[in-house]
């Protein structure tokens, strides 16, 4: 899958019936909102980089996603959408960054968790994480990933910050070889966890900054 038709892929991960279309309420066009700001700016050690921050598309308050009790609203003030890639290579991790509100914030959190657990109950979902890696400096982390090298989506991850009211949907993305920074799934899992350990890292870092 080449970067074009990612952009047009945008928020469906395949396999599940999830719509992801979220506004970004900052108020003006192109300005990322405050919480959302640290998760918009961070260099890797391993070159990897944020090569694309987007304002989500204007005109929707809300998204649903599939639970094994039904579709439940997620409703939202504020998204960006952030997209990863290591040099010559395609996209590696597609990001959904989103403000939550905060009355709501413990109900939409689970029912987050119980879309990711509802995906892990289809035929041939992917496997629940069991282990993660250490050192994620405060976030809590829930995910799953798929246990072969197939399919546009190999991993998703999510990231809550409670203090901030923002929850992180990660997607760690599957390519052609020759398109991708990783040849099997233990490399995959390697970069992975780096991801996450890092990443973690910068948010708190750039959390620290605005203080």
């Amino acid at each position: 899958m080449n970067r074009t038709s990612l952009s047009a892929f945008a928020f469906l991960i395949a396999g599940a019936a999830l719509s992801c279309s979220i506004q970004n309420l900052s108020g003006q066009a192109g300005v990322t909102p405050k919480p959302l700001m640290p998760y918009t700016s961070c260099v890797f050690p391993d070159m990897l980089r944020i090569v694309e921050v987007d304002p989500l598309a204007p005109g929707v308050t809300a998204r649903s996603v599939d639970t094994a009790q039904g579709p439940r609203r997620i409703d939202l003030v504020a998204g960006e959408r952030v997209m990863f890639a290591y040099p010559m290579t395609d996209f590696f991790a597609h990001v959904n960054v989103e403000l939550l509100p905060i009355a709501s914030y413990p109900q939409l959190k689970q029912a987050l968790i119980a879309n990711l657990h509802y995906l892990e109950s289809q035929p041939h979902g992917p496997m629940r994480a069991e282990a993660l890696p250490a050192g994620l400096h405060g976030f809590e982390v829930h995910g799953n990933d798929r246990q072969r090298l197939e399919g546009d989506v190999l991993g998703m991850y999510l990231m809550f910050d409670d203090k901030a009211h923002v929850a992180t949907t990660i997607y760690f993305l599957n390519q052609q070889s020759w398109q991708r920074e990783f040849q099997t799934m233990d490399e995959y899992g390697r970069l992975r966890d780096h991801f996450l350990q890092h990443y973690t890292a910068c948010v708190r870092q750039n959390q620290a900054l605005e203080r």
